[in-house]
């Protein structure tokens, strides 16, 4: 007898021609905020009124402008350092979290249980009880992992997001391992922020980034 196999719900993934025509978007975006020599210039620390180096904000507005969101930030951390900062600027101890019934990746749940935050999960595969809970006027923020957190997980981030827009809630998105990879970030679908780890997208090891509002 043949062993029955689970069924699964893959993410779609960037074909070919549109992984090449983001890498002319990104060479775009570049040559908007870098002129001539100022590719090659390197940062001598922190500006006085910018608060950080030149170059460090031209990268950052570079990605802004990339995803199509209003701002972004470097932060220390890599992905992992992102989302803790992405969570501790939206949610304080108490602040009661919609996140998706499943396994919290462990530095995630680190991160949830240093903040002191209440978190009420729901199964996001389940269109009705999403819009139920984001409904319940309970929820100010959603955090949602783009990536799949068990093997029969079938929502559709996108699909997810705009139930949270729909309902006044914001959202930020963990798009480490996705971004890139598939065909839009969660900031491009509609959240309130995306976050991630340079390394993903082959950048510098230890550096991670908040793109959103």
């Amino acid at each position: 007898m043949s062993p029955v196999l689970p069924q699964t719900f893959p993410l779609a993934t960037v074909e070919l021609d549109d992984a090449i025509a983001r890498q002319f978007r990104l060479l775009e975006a570049t040559a908007t905020h870098f002129e001539g020599p100022q590719l090659f210039d390197a940062d001598a620390g922190v500006v006085p009124g910018l608060g950080r180096p030149r170059t460090t904000a031209r990268v950052e507005a570079v990605l802004a402008d990339f995803f199509g969101a209003e701002d972004a930030a470097f932060v220390q951390g890599a992905g992992t350092g992102a989302i803790r900062a992405a969570l501790n600027a939206a949610v304080r101890a108490g602040d009661p979290l919609l996140i998706h019934r499943a396994p919290v990746y462990r530095t995630t749940e680190v991160t949830l249980r240093g903040i002191g935050v209440s978190t009420v999960e729901v199964d996001f595969n389940d269109a009705r009880a999403l819009r139920e809970a984001l409904g319940s006027g309970r929820f100010r923020w959603a955090y949602v992992q783009h990536t799949r957190q068990r093997l029969a997980d079938s929502y559709d981030p996108a699909k997810v997001l705009a139930a949270c827009r729909a309902a006044g809630v914001r959202s930020l998105v963990d798009d480490n391992y996705a971004v890139m990879r598939t065909p839009a970030a969660g900031v491009e679908l509609g959240a309130d922020a995306s976050c991630f780890s340079l390394f993903k997208l082959h950048g510098p090891e230890g550096v991670g980034i908040v793109v959103g509002a």
